[in-house]
């Protein structure tokens, strides 16, 4: 694994607040470090909710809404720029063959970064916009590397652990749930829960929110109650494979390929 610190991290996601709830520490973490973070979101997002609490929003507003939302977060999370393409929320898979995989792949040549992160195979949700996501931003890098060969990038996918994504019963590729990394966000979960509550328009980044502040304020494990056995023991189980119980996000290197690779975090930054 590489120590220094990557001078450019690009992101590849589907709509406004799956960066910050995918890795929000993380884009907020390397930012403060140095690195130049750049997002790119293909859609508005504007089929999600129409707002949370006493935010009431009709469905013409809620797309550029989200937007506005997004680049205010990811300016309190020290984003170096945000590149918002637009489309409709769940019409990607309904673009002409290759238009978006070459819009990623304009932007890599013109960024040209050391590390991109996006969704892996089944997008964490199953959701077609980030599968979509997922293989035209795959297939835009494939096709970057052999132009810029020389480059040291790392293409990584978000990732959760097997342990924990087979008792949520998600459906994961393997490659999602086999992280090779796990970036310790001790440091900025906070900034990132901040950041989700900034999302007043979506019900999903409220509660993810609240998931973060039941596992990680105050004494952790007593917020889970009558599951706190259980979990204490699925910590422990995690903890065999290099994982820990602080605030992480954690991600599958997926190119170049780890020779070897036995199921273990093998580091904690990129």
């Amino acid at each position: 694994m590489i120590s220094s610190n990557p001078g450019k991290i690009l992101l590849f996601f589907a709509h406004p607040d799956d960066e910050t709830s995918s890795c929000g520490g993380t884009i907020n973490k390397y930012s403060k470090l140095g690195s130049q973070v750049y997002i790119c979101t293909a859609t508005n997002g504007n089929k999600g909710d129409l707002g949370t609490g006493d935010l009431k929003l009709t469905r013409e507003e809620l797309g550029p809404y989200r937007e506005k939302e997004e680049l205010k977060v990811l300016k309190s999370l020290g984003a170096y720029d945000v590149l918002q393409l637009g489309y409709d929320d769940q019409c990607l898979e309904l673009l002409e063959n290759g238009v978006l995989e070459q819009q990623f792949l304009n932007i890599l040549k013109k960024i040209q970064p050391n590390i991109v992160i996006t969704f892996g195979q089944r997008g964490f949700s199953g959701h077609t916009d980030h599968i979509q996501v997922n293989i035209n931003a795959t297939n835009a890098f494939n096709k970057y590397v052999t132009i810029y060969s020389a480059q040291n990038i790392r293409l990584f996918y978000t990732a959760m652990p097997k342990l924990i994504a087979e008792k949520r019963e998600m459906d994961l590729s393997e490659e999602e749930k086999s992280p090779t990394i796990g970036i310790d966000i001790s440091d900025t979960w906070g900034n990132k829960v901040a950041g989700l509550r900034m999302y007043k328009s979506q019900r999903d980044a409220q509660e993810i929110a609240n998931m973060f502040e039941t596992m990680y304020q105050g004494d952790s494990i007593d917020n889970y109650g009558e599951s706190r056995e259980e979990i204490l023991q699925l910590f422990e189980s995690l903890k065999n494979y290099g994982y820990t119980s602080n605030p992480t996000e954690y991600f599958h290197q997926y190119y170049p390929k780890l020779e070897n690779y036995n199921g273990t975090i093998l580091s904690n930054r990129f």
